[in-house]
């Protein structure tokens, strides 16, 4: 076409691609000196320890020696990226509120009213190497009630974990735990665990084997003294409680596609008690076994999850004590129809001892059903009822809790939030002194860096 001129595009910068980019440096060992992966703030799904959830949750990263409800996953508008410190990245994070509830004893009869200050702190210290993994945490729940400092939390927990990749599909890691809490009436428990773990990949299948040794010692209930007719003389109180317990755990997961895969797990345990015999009379040195069977999977990416299905068993040394035994469910199913509201089911069963009852103890099962949405984007209200049985061997004795809470929280930026939550929990038993209704608050904020 006359006059028109032709475009060289050799000469004009602009219509040339441009030159790939070398990857973020991953600010491992000898690169001390890089930069760590910032992840930029984004709205999304965070696991119980606030990182992102980016791949379908594991059940296991929240049964791990926790004898509590599972923690749930989080929407959560901002992603922390925490403090560099050589290739290291910290994270902290604290919660400072005030609890307010109507039963703080959790007694049928004469219910006392109480308030607390609560101080929550979590500091937890990253390798952001290229290769191999280290990582330091501490997390502790303290509280102070103005009339019953019985009811006083003290949590403490100090986790030291490790991973040696020995090669691209081969791991090896071991965790170790020590965790003093406050149980029962007056009395703590310090325990202490080592986990020692491997993995290996063989094309679509991965074997995983799994160790863990935990000790829990219970103090005595010190100067508290109680007086047995039959004997002329006042009798000190001692915690009887104090056991050891052994796991060995396999599990194999074959992977069908990208986004599913299917696994099934066995494990052995075995527990000694310091004083084998409880008060019930009941020879509390057991062994048992649990076998599962499940599916990973991530059908599109507003539903993920895990799902299996199993056996449990827990078997007294003493052959006329009846065993702990049934159906095990776990599951951590996450729907999100939209990227501002999630909604969850949870599952767990545990085959738990117990040394208060007349039974060696039973299968612990607890559902919970929640529903969080943000509106505004940077405010998350979240709704939830959860139900929880433990139905003992041998023994009429069944208890049964359910909750129904709901709780909002608003983030004014990445480092500071405000929460208010409320909780109703509803505790039967066969015992009839055992039965309690509580209404809890919670109001404070959230520091995070």
């Amino acid at each position: 076409m006359g006059g028109a001129a032709s475009i060289d595009p050799t000469k004009d910068s602009s219509l040339l691609p441009t030159e790939p980019q070398p990857p973020p440096p991953l600010g491992g060992i000898g690169d001390e000196s890089a930069a760590p992966i910032a992840a930029a703030p984004g709205f999304g799904i965070t696991d119980a320890s606030g990182e992102p959830l980016v791949e379908p949750p594991s059940i296991d990263d929240d049964l791990d020696n926790v004898p509590l409800a599972p923690k749930g996953h989080q929407l959560d508008p901002y992603v922390p990226i925490g403090t560099k410190i050589g290739s290291f990245l910290l994270f902290t994070e604290a919660e400072i509120g005030t609890i307010l509830t109507d039963n703080v004893l959790g007694t049928r009869l004469d219910p006392q009213p109480d308030h607390a200050f609560e101080f929550a702190p979590n500091v937890r210290l990253e390798s952001n190497w290229a290769r191999h993994f280290f990582s330091a945490e501490f997390d502790a729940d303290r509280s102070w009630y103005k009339d019953f400092s019985v009811e006083d939390d003290k949590t403490y927990a100090a986790l030291l974990r490790g991973r040696l990749d020995v090669t691209r599909q081969t791991q090896a890691g071991r965790n170790s735990i020590n965790l003093t809490d406050i149980v029962g009436i007056q009395t703590n428990v310090k325990e202490e665990h080592i986990t020692a773990a491997a993995d290996h990949t063989f094309n679509r299948l991965t074997l995983r084997v799994e160790g863990r040794a935990a000790n829990y010692d219970y103090k005595d209930l010190g100067p508290t003294r109680f007086f047995d007719p039959t004997v002329p003389t006042i009798i000190p109180q001692q915690d009887i409680r104090d056991y050891r317990e052994d796991e060995l755990r396999l599990r194999g997961t074959y992977e069908l596609q990208p986004d599913l895969a299917v696994f099934v797990e066995g494990e052995v345990s075995r527990e000694v008690y310091k004083q084998p015999i409880s008060v019930f009379g009941i020879t509390r040195d057991s062994s048992g076994f649990a076998v599962e069977s499940g599916m990973t999977f991530a059908f599109s990416d507003r539903l993920t999850g895990e799902f299996s299905l199993g056996w449990g068993e827990q078997t007294s040394i003493d052959e006329t004590v009846a065993p702990i035994e049934g159906l095990l469910l776990n599951a951590d199913i996450i729907w999100t129809p939209t990227p501002l509201t999630l909604m969850e089911f949870l599952a767990r069963s545990e085959v738990n001892t117990a040394s208060l009852v007349d039974s060696l103890g039973a299968i612990d099962r607890f559902y919970e059903l929640s529903i969080q949405h943000a509106f505004w984007r940077y405010l998350v209200i979240e709704g939830y009822v959860s139900y929880e049985i433990a139905d003992y061997a041998a023994s009429p004795q069944v208890d049964e809790r359910i909750k129904e809470g709901t709780s909002a929280e608003y983030y004014f930026n990445p480092y500071m939030s405000v929460y208010a939550r409320y909780e109703h929990t509803d505790f039967l038993s066969t015992d009839p002194v055992g039965d309690f209704k509580e209404n809890e608050i919670r109001i404070g904020m959230r520091l995070r860096r």
